[in-house]
């Protein structure tokens, strides 16, 4: 059966390289950095299942437990499976990874790093704010797969917008593949 899958954009690259072959999927693709705004995210999240409801297709997010506190239960009530991981970055690493335990290191994609001038935009920061609520990090880790990765331009901005050391990752994209198949697999019809 063909699905409805919402995805945010900040994992545009790494889901257009990992949908399986000959997979039925149409993509509505909901802009990076609701989550920085609930009442946004629930809005879109709702308004995206809404349009999707009608076509008869299984729905499924692309959009971890942590992006909404309430995701579960709403989910629940729309007939739409999630991812079943925290957020995009267990997506593409695996929920043991030991980069996810490093309280001190923000882990961030390419197409995050390009989304924040749009997250700065929802949550109303500027170039202090960012400072302010990033400066608690001792590094930022870009994990790229190498699929479109950040220029030396674009990383010498960010770093110069968030003052916090840019590394960069080389990841592969095989936990992704394996849990987006599943959940195409396991998407619920309406």
């Amino acid at each position: 059966m063909a699905t409805v899958l919402i995805a945010c954009r900040v994992l545009e690259k790494e889901l257009l390289r990992s949908l399986p072959s000959g997979a039925d999927v149409e993509i509505v693709w909901l802009e990076a950095g609701l989550h920085a705004s609930l009442p946004r995210l629930e809005e879109a999240l709702g308004a995206a299942i809404a349009e999707a409801l009608p076509s008869g297709r299984k729905i499924a997010l692309l959009y971890g437990q942590g992006c909404h506190p309430e995701i579960g239960s709403f989910l629940e009530k729309q007939g739409a499976a999630a991812f079943p991981v925290k957020n995009c970055i267990e997506a593409l690493l695996g929920k043991d990874a030991p980069e996810i335990r490093d309280t001190k290191t923000m882990i961030m994609t390419p197409g995050w790093v390009r989304a924040w001038p749009a997250i700065m935009e929802a949550l109303g920061w500027n170039e202090v704010d960012v400072r302010i609520n990033l400066g608690r990090y001792e590094r930022i880790l870009i994990l790229d797969a190498g699929i479109e990765p950040l220029s030396d331009e674009e990383t010498l901005s960010f770093f110069d917008l968030v003052q916090v050391p840019v590394e960069v990752a080389r990841i592969d994209l095989s936990v992704f593949r394996g849990l987006l198949s599943d959940l195409l697999d396991e998407g619920r019809a309406p």
